[in-house]
């Protein structure tokens, strides 16, 4: 399979290394009309500005471009050659998503899947075996947070600037953390939300905190933060039958800390003396794969023509409606302390 990579930023740098190591990749090009082409060791991969974009040989493309210009790229994209990998979020705002969505509803035999990787890392795929059947009965709640420190170039950073990203540190990151609530709880609906830029005033949320539901009424709630002075990656689920703790992250700059989860067991004064202090059993990860995983299926799926496992039109279109409904809940606060 012919691939080209659109952005060559730190996603794009991710993807071009797993495609050059996919035995299913015959060739991998990248399209970055604002890369130094002296500062890289792309050779011929990279081409040049100035050319146009080789539709009639490339079987797949990449999205890892900025958000401002996501929408515009997929779609041009799955005109143009039906299979399609973007990375999250899919385009600024629910508007730029649907644009996505419609373009993808006119090519019958498209393939279309969103870079949710977070979901493939081993702390949450261990979570996964574990609930239900799996011995920890039914979720009762989740919980997670989400968080960086920001750093002394936080606002210059295209991420912060709205015309560009599209949100803050919600739709940059928190985007992950309700992915993997909804990998658990299935679809969610919006109860309540408190955004705050308190410190950074970039002009996007630097806290949001994000209160849900899902169908079954197991509540979920969201911190996502670009003030944790500590990287913290840390989501809680509580069950019927004990409880599970997942916290950090195996990431390129390992400040999260070494990935891990905690799995306790329910136990009662009848069957424990320390009431309240069950015994926990630790589970350490040192292999992040999610990535090669991602890959994996979007290039099974075109050449099984058949939809993706994950990452699916309908998931990324559950993630921006919960994100906008988060947004509008801004903007009538706005209003509210406006007029009042």
């Amino acid at each position: 399979m012919k691939c080209i990579i659109f952005g060559y930023g730190y996603m794009g740098k991710i993807r071009y290394q797993v495609l050059r190591q996919h035995p299913q990749v015959e060739s991998v090009k990248v399209w970055d009309p604002y890369l130094d082409r002296s500062k890289t060791n792309l050779g011929k991969d990279l081409l040049p500005a100035d050319a146009p974009i080789p539709w009639s040989t490339i079987d797949a493309a990449f999205i890892c471009t900025p958000n401002n210009v996501t929408s515009d790229l997929c779609v041009q994209a799955l005109k143009n050659c039906r299979r399609v990998f973007c990375e999250k979020p899919p385009g600024r705002n629910f508007e730029e998503f649907c644009r996505i969505e419609e373009a993808a509803h006119a090519v019958p035999d498209h393939l279309l899947m969103f870079g949710f990787n977070h979901r493939l890392h081993p702390s949450v795929q261990a979570a996964r075996t574990l609930i239900g059947e799996g011995g920890l009965g039914k979720v009762l709640y989740m919980k997670g947070t989400y968080g960086k420190s920001g750093g002394a170039r936080y606002r210059e950073s295209w991420r912060n600037q709205k015309e560009i990203s599209g949100g803050g540190i919600l739709l940059d990151q928190g985007i992950h953390m309700l992915d993997i609530f909804q990998t658990f709880l299935g679809p969610l609906t919006f109860v309540d939300a408190v955004l705050t830029d308190s410190f950074w005033r970039c002009g996007v949320e630097d806290n949001a905190f994000v209160l849900l539901r899902s169908r079954d009424d197991v509540p979920a709630f969201l911190h996502s933060s670009a003030t944790l002075w500590k990287h913290t990656f840390r989501f809680e689920i509580g069950c019927e039958k004990g409880y599970l703790v997942a916290s950090g992250f195996l990431s390129q700059s390992g400040s999260y800390g070494r990935e891990m989860l905690v799995i306790g067991k329910r136990q009662f004064e009848d069957e424990a003396l320390a009431l309240g202090n069950p015994r926990e059993e630790i589970i350490h990860f040192d292999r992040d794969d999610s990535w090669e995983k991602e890959v994996s299926e979007f290039l099974a799926a075109a050449v099984e023509t058949r939809t993706p496992a994950h990452g699916t039109l309908a998931e990324a279109r559950h993630v921006m409606e919960l994100i906008q409904n988060v947004y509008q809940r801004r903007g009538q606060r706005k209003a509210t302390k406006v007029t009042s």
